[in-house]
């Protein structure tokens, strides 16, 4: 569903000059400004539910960040970090009892940034719909190698049910699904979104390094713990 600019800036109550100043400071994608032909000539819409998001996080948090650090953290730039079983730990959105199955769902101790964010994700949607611990297991097994391709969070998880079989969907944000009719969607979650969550709920507990930074980290070139 999208909005156009006018009810955009009615609703949130920002200006003309504030909406593309954002733009300018990569608060706000580009790619959101959709051009398209109206009775006036060409208006600009977005995608509503997103807009509001990011704008309503703007608001939120404009005077507590510089604007510079607040667009890496809600842009889908991946946090260039491994996580550990104890880093998991600290992480309030993943069960502890879920820790040694995520583990044992990759394969794997050492986590990437994207696979830390779908177990969040799978952790969130097997607390609300009361799935089993080993269907858990399997739903990250059947999603490792996919997870591993991901250079940034902009895709969509998605959960769907066949005979109360889960399997795990990935898929980029522009993406156009025709599904299967016997599958049903269980749940989508953007990471996009939650990658955003997570930079700022817990960028005191890790130190979050990213591409652009690396020369401010020559010498580790990972997230770690900050000295809290």
């Amino acid at each position: 569903m999208l909005i156009s600019k006018k009810d955009l800036l009615v609703q949130t109550g920002i200006s003309y000059g504030q909406l593309y100043r954002w733009k300018r400071e990569r608060l706000i994608p580009e790619e959101w400004f959709i051009k398209q032909p109206s009775f006036t000539g060409q208006e600009t819409y977005f995608p509503k539910d997103k807009i509001l998001t990011r704008i309503r996080a703007i608001q939120e948090l404009k005077d507590r960040y510089p604007l510079e650090e607040l667009a890496k953290l809600l842009s889908p730039e991946v946090a260039e970090r491994s996580f550990t079983a104890q880093d998991l730990e600290v992480i309030e959105e993943i069960d502890d009892r879920a820790i040694p199955a995520i583990i044992q769902g990759y394969g794997k101790s050492i986590l990437s940034y994207v696979e830390v964010l779908i177990a969040m994700a799978l952790c969130q949607s097997r607390q609300r719909h009361d799935i089993s611990l080993g269907a858990f297991i399997h739903m990250i097994e059947g999603i490792q190698d996919q997870a591993a391709r991901c250079k940034n969070t902009q895709y969509i998880l998605t959960i769907l049910v066949l005979e109360d079989q889960y399997y795990v969907l990935l898929y980029q944000e522009s993406a156009q699904l025709l599904l299967d009719g016997r599958l049903r969607v269980l749940e989508s979650i953007p990471l996009d979104d939650l990658s955003s969550q997570m930079k700022i709920k817990y960028r005191k507990k890790f130190r979050f390094v990213f591409e652009d930074d690396r020369h401010e980290a020559a010498d580790n070139g990972h997230y770690e713990y900050a000295n809290t």
